[in-house]
């Protein structure tokens, strides 16, 4: 719904909604989210802040959950943060996780230096804890996914409003108050800037000689600038700490071959079919 809404401006307009029923469309998925909402905004009122652990006290959602507590916030404004928190971070990471796990079955040498880099942290297999400092020495894993990003950013475009006039290197002039949409997906694979290889997965476009000569502007999954997205602190956490598990303990592979991925881009970026992956458990 948000994908069509920034593709197609004129679903916002609410005489048009009205007649050709998007609103409807709008309500019956608020319907579906609302009660998960709800569900998670009711039992962090009822736990004590005493029961937070420090990093639990120092995040988004506690913040929030704070802010309302002290009245700063109604359960309106309360419900609609929690609401772009759980559906734009949850479902990203699992796509990206997703996906990560698609491009390294079809890649195994890849990752096989992925489990190399892993018995080194974690010699033992099976269940194991992943501390903040252990995801800090996973540097070729850190490559992985940011190569999953470059291929799969989770949000393959973005809208923006231009707040003065903008003459871009190319000699166009984009005037003030216009909506530009910036295709982050193909930015990610200009071959310019990427080089003629731009379409295929490799962690090594992320190795610090590279990333230190390449425009900083060239690599965008969570946007940039002061409207840059608070994921790009969080979601490599969660999606690490599940790929460190995983590939710790299982061998992955499938018949399925990269150049066959269809993509459909929507938000999140999928695929038109996912691969099926097989797992063996590794001793």
């Amino acid at each position: 719904m948000i994908f069509l809404n920034i593709s197609q401006p004129f679903r916002r307009n609410n005489f048009i909604s009205n007649i050709f029923g998007f609103w409807r469309e709008k309500e019956e998925l608020f319907e579906k989210i609302d009660p998960f909402i709800e569900k998670v905004i009711d039992a962090k009122l009822k736990s004590s802040p005493e029961m937070c652990s420090k990093f639990s006290k120092n995040t988004v959602k506690s913040s929030v959950i704070d802010l309302y507590r002290n009245g700063k916030l109604d359960y309106i404004d309360l419900k609609g943060e929690f609401s772009g928190l759980i559906t734009a971070s949850y479902e990203t990471s699992a796509f990206t996780l997703t996906h990560a796990l698609i491009l390294l079955a079809m890649f195994p040498e890849c990752q096989d230096t992925v489990f190399e880099e892993l018995k080194g942290v974690f010699p033992i297999s099976g269940p194991f804890d992943v501390t903040y400092e252990d995801i800090q020495k996973l540097e070729y894993m850190d490559r992985v996914f940011n190569e999953t990003l470059r291929l799969f950013p989770a949000v393959p475009i973005i809208p923006r409003e231009v707040k003065a006039d903008i003459r871009l290197s190319n000699g166009v002039l984009i005037p003030k108050d216009v909506i530009v949409l910036i295709d982050i997906f193909n930015l990610h694979r200009n071959k310019d800037v990427w080089g003629p290889d731009a379409d295929i997965f490799n962690p090594n476009n992320f190795r610090r000689d590279k990333t230190r000569v390449r425009h900083p502007c060239a690599f965008i999954p969570f946007s940039k600038g002061m409207r840059n997205c608070i994921g790009s602190r969080y979601a490599p956490i969660p999606v690490k700490i599940a790929l460190a598990m995983i590939l710790r303990n299982y061998k992955l592979s499938t018949n399925f071959r990269f150049e066959d991925l269809e993509y459909i881009q929507s938000i999140p970026i999928s695929l038109k079919e996912i691969p099926l992956l097989n797992f063996q458990k590794r001793i």
